[in-house]
C-alpha cells in the first residue's frame, strides 16, 4: 500500500494536471489504508501527508473513539465520587462509574424515566452500581459538597443557558466539593467525513464552548477553560471556587 502511494505520488508531481484525479483516487487509498491501520493498531486518520495535495486541516493521529474519550477526559480515579447529570451518553456514564471502584460512589441526576432507565441498563451491562435520581422539577437530591467531580450533558446549556437548566447547573456546582471539577460536555452529529476518520482541526472555539464557559462561570465556576473539542465533542472544564 505505502509503495502504492509513493507511485502515484511521483505521478502526481510530474504532472499538474492530474492532481485533482490523483487526490480522489488518493482519498479512496488512504481511507483503505486507514481502516487496516484500525484494525492492527487503532488508528485513525486525521493528520496532512507531505507532498499531496490534501487539505492542511486534516491530521493523522491515534484515536480511541468518542465514547472512551470522554470517560478519559472525566479525570475520574479510583475511590472519588462522582456525579453525572443528564442522560448524555448512557455507556459514558458506565465507563465513568466503573473507574470509582468499590470505593467510590457513583451517582446520576435526569428528569425523565426514559433516561433514567438508559443510564441503569448501560450500568447493568457494565457491572456497575450506580445510584440514578429522578428528579423531575426543582427538589434536588444531593447535599453540598457531596461528590469530587461532576460530568454533565451540555447539548441543553449549549445554545442558552436559562432559567431551569441554569438553575440545574447551579445545583451541580454546590453539589461539587469546594476546590472539585466539573466537566461539560457537549455532542455534536459525527458527519460521513468524521465516521470515516476524517476529522477537521479548529483554530478557535465555537460560540457552544464559549457559552458553556459562561454558563459555569455564573453557576460559580472559577476558572473555567475551554480543554478541547475533538471527535465531536466539546469539553469545558470548571472548578468549584474554594469557599
Amino acid at each position: 500500500m505505502v509503495a502504492m502511494l509513493r507511485e502515484k505520488n511521483v505521478t502526481a508531481t510530474r504532472n499538474p494536471s492530474t492532481m485533482f484525479f490523483f487526490s480522489v483516487d488518493l482519498c479512496s487509498n488512504l481511507r483503505l489504508l486507514a481502516r487496516q491501520l484500525e484494525i492492527s493498531g487503532g488508528y485513525t486518520w486525521a493528520g496532512p501527508v507531505s507532498n499531496v495535495a490534501m487539505s492542511p486541516f486534516l491530521r493523522f493521529r491515534r484515536s480511541r473513539g468518542p465514547v472512551e474519550l470522554a470517560a478519559d477526559m472525566a479525570g475520574v480515579r479510583m475511590g472519588e465520587r462522582v456525579l453525572y447529570v443528564g442522560v448524555g451518553v448512557p455507556r459514558v456514564f458506565a465507563l465513568i462509574s466503573s473507574k470509582v471502584g468499590l470505593t467510590g460512589r457513583a451517582c446520576a441526576v435526569v428528569d425523565n424515566a426514559s433516561a433514567q432507565a438508559m443510564l441503569e441498563r448501560a450500568a447493568a451491562q457494565q457491572g456497575v452500581l450506580v445510584e440514578v435520581a429522578l428528579v423531575p422539577g426543582g427538589c434536588w437530591p444531593h447535599d453540598s459538597s457531596s461528590f469530587d467531580v461532576a460530568v454533565v450533558d451540555a447539548n441543553p446549556l449549549s445554545a442558552t443557558a436559562t432559567g431551569d437548566l441554569q438553575s440545574r447547573l447551579s445545583d451541580t456546582v454546590r453539589a461539587v466539593r469546594p476546590g472539585g471539577r466539573v466537566l461539560a460536555i457537549r455532542h455534536r452529529p459525527r458527519g460521513i467525513a468524521m465516521r470515516l476518520g476524517f476529522d477537521f482541526a479548529r483554530s478557535t472555539h465555537g460560540a457552544e464552548a464559549h457559552n458553556l464557559v459562561r454558563a459555569l462561570e455564573s453557576a460559580g465556576c472559577k476558572p473555567v477553560r475551554v480543554l478541547a473539542e475533538r471527535e465531536g465533542l466539546t469539553f469545558v472544564e470548571g472548578f468549584r471556587a474554594s469557599l
